[in-house]
């Protein structure tokens, strides 16, 4: 039985994007199901809003008891849960490493031309102490000897950026069960609206997430179409700035926007369930881990043709990226539709099971420990 350390930076919340992959993986790691591997420990550390102190933890401190642990202690394996903790990686490390590759979007920033939209994709400018934090995690990322990565469009990145390092394509699970209303049934949100259709807009402000174009498109309705449906944000916002400048644009468009903000997996699950549609206009993804909770709770999905989220949909609910006429007449079609649990959506979001991961995970790590990547 392999002994793996688990590393992360800052202790974010199960709430967030990373924070929740990182305690689902720990959960399952834990588990036992991850044949060949358990958990020998975690280690991170407590969030702190003091900036000294915050450099101080991410580049010394921190790196340093990983150092120590796996020097000291009888681990077989170090894994880090998300790249943005890479620099965590030590020099010369005894043991093999792994890091969860969940994009590449800020290490390696670019811009996207989507219909004469330059969509920046990344921080096209970081600052001077961000930019030593990059060059950090590049490094690091170039020392692991395996980078799991959450879909094949984000392999394809880490393949063209560090192509002497073994990469395999891993998408991230979701306990199915939880999602599914037919087995896990959860009541009507409180802040739904009985009188009209609910629509679910699920994650950041990030300009790749191209919430402007989905409100401009929905302002685009007749009159009666947008007394149809109220749109409800869920997810941290990047900034109160993000926020104020989405519902300005909102209200200029005459579009009904509830801003929910970041809420537990208990509320997430139940949006899910009771919404009519999830809108996912997003111009880049490195998983797009919110199609596939919509899909596991058998809500209708609409989103853009695009990687790497794409991946998960048949066809018939990919709209084009590039047109918003496309979005307006699959919106106004959805309106007339009544609220059902998708069969289909519950089958097809099958794959990204618990099992499926555990097994897949246990092959990949495996292949280190039998010479086949190192």
């Amino acid at each position: 039985m392999h002994r793996v350390l688990v590393a992360r930076g800052g202790a974010l919340s199960a709430k967030s994007g990373l924070g929740g992959t990182h305690t689902r993986f720990l959960d399952l790691l834990k588990s036992g199901n991850v044949e060949g591997f358990h958990c020998a420990g975690s280690l991170e550390y407590a969030l702190t809003s003091n900036p000294l102190k915050k450099g101080f933890l991410r580049w010394f401190s921190h790196p340093k008891k990983v150092r120590k642990a796996i020097s000291q202690q009888k681990i077989d394996l170090l894994h880090i849960t998300d790249q943005e903790q890479a620099h965590l990686i030590p020099q010369n490390a005894n043991i093999p490493v792994s890091v969860y590759v969940h994009d590449l979007f800020h290490i390696f920033p670019t811009t996207m031309n989507i219909d004469g939209e330059v969509i920046e994709i990344g921080d096209q400018n970081p600052g001077f102490l961000r930019k030593r934090d990059l060059r950090n995690l590049r490094t690091g990322l170039s020392r692991a000897n395996l980078l799991l990565c959450n879909s094949e469009s984000t392999k394809t990145q880490v393949e063209q950026n560090f192509p002497n390092i073994p990469a395999i394509a891993l998408p991230f699970s979701i306990d199915i069960q939880r999602y599914n209303p037919q087995i896990n049934a959860l009541p009507f949100p409180d802040w739904f609206d009985k009188s009209c259709q609910n629509m679910l807009l699920v994650g950041s402000e990030e300009p790749r997430k191209r919430i402007p174009f989905l409100i401009r498109t929905l302002g685009s309705l007749s009159d009666e179409e947008k007394s149809k449906f109220i749109i409800h944000k869920i997810g941290f916002e990047s900034s109160p700035k993000s926020r104020e400048k989405v519902e300005q644009l909102a209200r200029e468009h005459a579009v009904q926007l509830n801003w929910i903000g970041g809420v537990d997996e208990h509320d997430l699950i139940a949006s899910y369930q009771h919404a009519n549609a999830l809108l996912f206009p997003s111009a880049a993804e490195g998983f797009g881990l919110p199609v596939v909770e919509a899909m596991a709770a058998g809500t209708m999905v609409l989103a853009s043709d695009l990687p790497a989220h794409n991946m998960h949909l048949r066809e018939e609910f990919l709209v084009s990226a590039e047109n918003p006429d496309a979005w307006k007449e699959a919106i106004s079609r959805q309106l007339s539709e009544p609220r059902d649990v998708s069969e289909l959506m519950i089958k097809d979001a099958q794959r990204y099971s618990d099992d499926y991961f555990c097994k897949q995970l246990s092959e990949a790590w495996k292949q280190l420990f039998e010479n086949k990547i190192r």
